[in-house]
């Protein structure tokens, strides 16, 4: 646990600030629900006039507690909350968790300025909070009517032997609590619940960095509605990368990226969510779309030991069921291979004549009389042809399963392979209870089933490409060190401007030549060789094709001077204001795929790179890949991979593949660039980007300084 949480998470004191008598009532339940926890240190109720409250001795101020206090609960009126909480750094305590609300939630941006004023020398949790749970030190500082005592002590048990739990951060109060009552009832156990409120102090990250921190905590279960600091998040995700406790989150509400004026393309094509979606794939934080698929990712991330790779075999006592999952496994991007002759050879040996040797595995429901399902986990588990094993029976009423539990405690203790149970219906309580105690998680759903398996496996590919990555960019010359600069100030940078920043890293355009007038365009032109393009030069004209400042493929003097004359006169109408720096004379590159490679500054993680399918049609294709920046050339070529016009590089219909090596070198030196020029580089658009089967040409390009 991290040190300075101490007081927070596992006070030795604790005085409430507002108890009350009456335990129906918020302010008394938290003082009984603090009480019924079973919490060993001395609590101290504080309150004006009364002289006890529900047994304990209360105290009219805390200056008038007799010993130390770590923690104070504070739940009075939210005006008088800074006195309270400034009187508590006076007095010594540790740590403030204010449950109060009527702050910035509600408008009160001043009180709660005054309530972070207040709080300095101590920890301050909430405003605006419903409390914590840490089941270890027995702190049940919350209000939550979602507390159940009894599970809660079987909870204490199971961790002090050693079980593996979760930790809850929300910074919606009733959701963290929630997420608590909902898992019970999965057989997870939680080491702690945490709930920020408004995070006048303490944070989802700083929370969340203290629960890894505890031996206790497999993982970490958030609901946020966005980082406040980019880069202490990627770091709390690195750390649970490194440490095998995967961050399973829920991320509401809109990235910063989104809302930005779309002159660029990149930023216009990323959506609402670019950066985080990125971020979370690359540190194998595990996205949640609802409660239960967190709980079900949290339960194969705190029973089942890490995965190795995606290939899952699947034992059925159903056909039609195990046909399904595998459905719904490779829904997920999961493979279900199917098994080498001597694997399918070895399981046949058992299996009646109706059953299936192949990937599922039908032991049918004879299985309920037999062996058969525990020979062929066993079989699975002891081959290299399968990472994960998924076995799907009915747990309702299962009478092989007792008879099963101490051989498949012994597969599920090799902890080489994780072992998931999926019940078709709802699964008997014991059953669940039986499975989880060896080990093995159950689920309910099909979908919720194979979620688990993506999670597990997506964890351990971020796991293994992290250590490749920072070897790739240990390396020399992984970043490039050539010189670069830019203008002082915000500005925008056409073609022209931006082509001697692109050489400096490696990166040629075509051919081309900047003319101030007529003359000079005819000149370029001839110098060049048609043929040409043409197009204006004006940092207030991003966009020139729909400006009208585009000509291509001019053949030759007679054609450049008639497109120069109809081009300018557009020019005049549609943008009379504009700055036009010149006319851009470039060869017309030869034909290719069109693709569009640049970068984006995201508010809360800094430069992000994009790769996508480029063109004029580039925002009716809205086919991007984003990464955070830098990037390894892996990494470059696998978001490449994953584009939807993937097919068009690698050669349709009888045209020659395009070279994406080079793209993926591209995209790999645009990173390095927005990476290193940041925070100065806005934006960067290369589009189109016209891929050759051998080499490719970067025509146009946009940069956005600030």
């Amino acid at each position: 646990m991290a040190a300075d949480l101490g007081p927070l998470l596992a006070p030795r004191s604790v005085a409430v600030i507002g108890a009350a008598a009456d335990p129906t009532k918020i302010r008394g339940r938290v003082l009984a629900q603090l009480l019924k926890g079973g919490f060993a240190g001395p609590i101290f109720p504080i309150h004006p006039s009364e002289a006890t409250i529900q047994g304990l001795p209360a105290f009219a101020r805390i200056d008038d507690v007799p010993g130390p206090v770590d923690l104070a609960i504070v739940a009075i009126p939210a005006e008088r909350v800074p006195d309270a909480v400034a009187a508590c750094a006076a007095r010594g305590v540790k740590a403030a968790l204010v449950l109060s609300s009527g702050f910035a939630e509600e408008g009160k941006a001043a009180l709660q300025a005054s309530l972070r004023e207040a709080s300095k020398g101590l920890l301050l949790a909430g405003p605006n909070s419903v409390g914590l749970l840490s089941t270890q030190a027995g702190v049940c500082a919350t209000f939550s009517p979602a507390i159940d005592f009894e599970a809660l002590r079987s909870m204490r048990a199971r961790l002090a032997q050693g079980r593996r739990a979760v930790g809850v951060v929300s910074q919606s109060g009733g959701l963290g609590f929630a997420l608590f009552n909902r898992g019970l009832a999965r057989g997870l156990a939680f080491s702690f619940v945490v709930t920020t409120g408004n995070e006048v102090d303490v944070d989802s990250v700083a929370a969340a960095d203290a629960m890894l921190d505890d031996p206790a905590t497999g993982a970490v279960l958030m609901f946020m509605e966005g980082a406040r600091d980019g880069a202490r998040f990627a770091a709390l995700a690195e750390k649970a990368l490194d440490r095998e406790k995967p961050l399973i989150v829920a991320k509401i509400g809109r990235s910063a990226a989104a809302a930005r004026a779309a002159v660029s393309h990149t930023a216009s094509l990323t959506g609402a969510d670019a950066a985080y979606d990125a971020v979370f794939r690359r540190l194998g934080v595990l996205r949640a779309d609802d409660q239960d698929e967190m709980l079900d990712l949290a339960l194969a991330a705190t029973l089942a030991p890490p995965a190795r790779g995606r290939r899952i075999g699947v034992v059925t006592i159903s056909g039609g069921v195990g046909g399904w999952m595998a459905d719904a496994l490779a829904a997920e991007g999961l493979e279900v291979p199917r098994f080498s002759p001597d694997l399918e050879a070895a399981i046949r040996t058992y299996l009646p004549s109706y059953g299936a040797a192949f990937n599922p595995i039908d032991v049918t429901a004879q299985a309920l009389e037999n062996d058969h399902r525990l020979r062929s986990v066993a079989a699975l588990m002891d081959s290299e042809e399968i990472d994960q094993i998924v076995v799907v029976s009915s747990l309702a009423n299962d009478p092989r399963l007792a008879a099963e539990r101490d051989g498949l405690a012994a597969l599920a203790g090799r902890r080489t392979k994780p072992l998931l149970v999926y019940s078709y219906p709802l699964p008997a309580a014991s059953a669940v209870a039986l499975l989880a105690g060896i080990g093995i998680p159950t689920f309910t759903s099909l979908r919720g089933c194979a979620s688990a398996a993506r999670g597990l496996a997506a964890v351990a590919a971020a796991r293994a490409a992290s250590v490749r990555r920072r070897a790739a960019l240990a390396a020399p010359m992984a970043r490039s060190s050539a010189p670069a600069s830019l203008p002082a100030g915000p500005t925008r940078l056409t073609e022209h401007a931006a082509a001697p920043l692109l050489a400096s890293r490696g990166i040629a355009m075509a051919p081309h030549l900047l003319a101030r007038d007529l003359a000079g365009a005819v000149a370029a032109a001839a110098a060049i060789g048609y043929p040409v393009a043409l197009k204006v030069q004006s940092p207030d004209i991003p966009h020139k094709t729909e400006a009208g400042g585009v000509a291509l493929a001019l053949a030759d003097a007679g054609a450049l001077r008639a497109a120069w004359h109809a081009m300018a006169a557009r020019i005049a109408r549609a943008a009379p204001q504009a700055r036009v720096d010149g006319w851009l004379v470039q060869r017309m590159a030869p034909p290719g795929i069109e693709m569009i490679v640049g970068s984006l500054r995201d508010a809360d993680f800094g430069p992000l790179v994009a790769v996508g399918t480029g063109g004029t049609l580039v925002e009716v294709l809205r086919d991007l890949q984003v990464w955070p920046a830098p990037l390894t050339l892996e990494e470059a070529s696998a978001l490449i991979a994953g584009l939807r016009g993937a097919p068009l590089l690698a050669g349709v219909r009888g045209a020659p593949a395009a070279d994406s090596d080079a793209l993926a070198r591209l995209v790999v030196a645009i990173g390095a660039l927005a990476a290193d020029l940041a925070p100065r580089v806005a934006s960067i658009d290369l589009n189109p980007v016209i891929v050759h089967a051998s080499g490719l040409t970067v025509v146009d390009a946009l940069i956005e300084t600030s």
